[in-house]
């Protein structure tokens, strides 16, 4: 019993721990649609409260994202942004025409991901969820 200890403490020694992708969290390794659930200005809410007028974010792999309102969905382009994740600086941050969308990343999980707005880059902190089943 003590030699077969033994053998399995040495076995599991040369094991380690892979960093998370965090891409993988935004896009699935494919894409992903996460629904724009809040848009915060400090304590005031500016959510729309019907659904049809919210918006939806289509994160893809190739680190393209795709900004759609519910309401226009198959009726118009989305608009299309590059985006990034330097999880060093805690940074997420969106490719703009005229300038970046960067935020701080708050938290970011499979089920939420809240974004911060920096340095007046965009006017509300966003809470993202998976786009839920209706």
């Amino acid at each position: 019993m003590f030699v077969f200890l033994i053998l399995m403490l040495s076995a599991c020694g040369d094991t380690h721990i892979e960093p998370i992708d965090h891409y993988i969290l935004v896009h699935d390794n494919s894409s992903k649609v996460w629904l724009v659930d809040k848009q915060l200005d400090g304590d005031k809410d500016y959510t729309p409260l019907q659904i049809e007028y919210k918006e939806i974010i289509v994160f893809h792999e190739s680190r393209n994202a795709y900004f759609h309102t519910l309401k226009t969905l198959g009726t118009k382009p989305g608009i299309k942004r590059s985006y990034w994740l330097d999880e060093s600086k805690n940074e997420f941050g969106f490719v703009g025409s005229k300038k970046n969308i960067v935020f701080e990343i708050v938290s970011m999980s499979r089920t939420k991901i809240v974004l911060k707005p920096k340095n007046n880059s965009y006017k509300y902190t966003i809470v993202l969820i998976p786009f839920p089943e209706y």
